[in-house]
């Protein structure tokens, strides 16, 4: 009986957790924010990430934070939260065996009890932000810096991924073992009819990928080309000799990254190897408009019925949870810029939707199976535990059920403040300095290079406009 009663007290303990998801949360933040209300997000958001820290969700929250900062002109806080989430990544990250055993433990509860450690497009975009911080904060040696480590990211993105796999495997191999009611064979679940119905419904047929053979076959999608283009941009605006040529290679492997299909890269790829091979002394005056427009995927959920007595006599249906992406339609597809009388035209440079959307597959099979195990470890101990019980086992149904409903909610943890794309204009700046967005008149300096940085979440949201150049204070 006190295994029944320690096996109800864990029960009705788990349904204490796990109500509010990272969407619930962020909803009323997401009404200011897409509407371009960068003061009242900010004043949400802050009023939030303190009691986020040491909850595991610390991370996802100073990212938000960040970004959010970042477009209400605070740099500050912005450069505080984004370096408070990138010091916290990399404590995860060195800390291998805590991150095995919270897997292993968690991944026979809900995924969304595991720390929030970002994914590689979150720490690209972070120090993406960063860098962009320090620009304009006029320490171009800390941009550097940023820049640097900003490249690291790009480069170790294929075999970070791998590891994440590896790492998930683990845990599922490391979890069957330390509970045998996780031991099973999923694959009569898997191939149940409903079952593929509604995974193909909402997945295809990725879902049945081999996640290591995915990465492999990816070669450039964790990899965000905008990184690239700012990279080689602040090396060659404020960089010596040998930063114009790692500049230059810079811009190379972001315009092969687009296929040779963006006239700004193809530009700048050849005007950069002009400076690397000493025929041209520097870009000149350039003006680039930079376009974030819109917002990234959200996470939401859909319900799966398990039939789960498929993988064990007597075990009932289980209503799971799984994650999938809702692209956010709602965006503008461009803004009119004006320079010396002509209207410039955007390329698409990063596809977030994309990027986001390559990794949440590359995870996705990964997840299926630690979603399923875990539906059939719980309802396993609950049936055990109601046999034990006797008279009393209907209760313990009871709070099974609902610690069940309560508990497989999907992890929906993602930066929901990132842009869906970023896309960029060039131009020779204007004599007078003079370009107007949207009819609105903005200057900038007339020699050297400008980024013109546009910032819109919605088609009828405010444009975010800061004028950012590489001239000493």
């Amino acid at each position: 009986m006190k295994k029944v009663k320690l096996f109800a007290l864990s029960l009705v303990t788990m349904t204490m957790f796990g109500c509010a998801t990272h969407k619930s949360e962020t909803e009323d933040i997401r009404k200011a924010w897409v509407v371009g209300n960068t003061t009242q997000a900010q004043k949400l958001v802050d009023e939030i990430v303190p009691d986020k820290l040491d909850s595991g969700d610390e991370v996802i929250w100073l990212l938000e934070q960040g970004s959010i900062t970042r477009a209400n002109k605070d740099i500050a806080n912005s450069t505080k939260s984004l370096d408070k989430a990138y010091n916290k990544i990399k404590k995860y990250e060195e800390d291998a065996k805590f991150k095995l055993g919270e897997e292993t433990a968690a991944f026979l509860l809900n995924q969304s009890y595991i720390s929030y450690k970002g994914y590689n497009y979150d720490k690209i975009m972070l120090s993406i932000y960063q860098s962009l911080n320090f620009i304009e904060a006029k320490d171009f040696e800390r941009a550097k810096v940023e820049l640097r480590r900003l490249q690291d990211f790009q480069t170790e993105a294929k075999r970070v991924n791998l590891k994440r796999i590896e790492d998930s495997a683990q845990a599922i191999e490391e979890g069957k073992k330390k509970n045998k009611n996780a031991n099973y064979n999923l694959t009569p679940l898997l191939q149940q009819a409903s079952t593929k119905n509604t995974l193909s419904k909402y997945y295809g047929d990725r879902y049945m990928a081999d996640p290591k053979k995915s990465i492999q076959e990816a070669a450039n999608i964790y990899a965000n080309p905008f990184g690239y283009w700012l990279y080689g941009v602040s090396l060659m605006a404020t960089g010596d000799k040998d930063d114009q040529k790692m500049a230059a290679d810079s811009f190379r492997i972001c315009a092969e990254m687009l296929g040779g299909k963006s006239s700004v890269l193809n530009s700048d790829s050849e005007e950069g190897k002009a400076v690397q091979d000493g025929v041209q002394e520097n870009f000149g005056n350039v003006t680039y408009v930079v376009f974030e427009t819109g917002v990234a995927p959200l996470r939401k959920q859909f319900r799966l019925d398990l039939p789960l007595w498929l993988i064990k006599k007597d075990l009932p249906h289980v209503a799971v949870n799984f994650p999938y992406l809702e692209k956010q339609a709602n965006f503008k597809e461009s803004v009119k810029v004006v320079a010396a009388g002509a209207p410039l035209t955007f390329d698409l440079v990063s596809n977030m939707d994309d990027i986001i959307e390559e990794e949440f597959y590359i995870e996705l099979p990964m997840v299926i199976t630690k979603t399923m195990l875990s539906a059939a470890a719980k309802a396993t101990a609950q049936y055990f535990a109601a046999q034990s019980a006797g008279k009393y086992g209907m209760i313990v149904n009871t709070v099974g059920a609902i610690s069940q409903t309560l508990t497989n909610d999907a992890d929906l943890r993602t930066w929901t403040t990132l842009p869906k794309q970023i896309k960029i204009a060039k131009v020779k700046t204007p004599a007078d300095g003079k370009i107007t967005i949207d009819n609105v008149p903005y200057s900038v300096k007339t020699s050297g290079i400008n980024i013109v940085h546009v910032k819109s979440m919605s088609k009828d949201g405010a444009n975010l406009v800061k004028i950012i150049d590489f001239k000493c204070k």
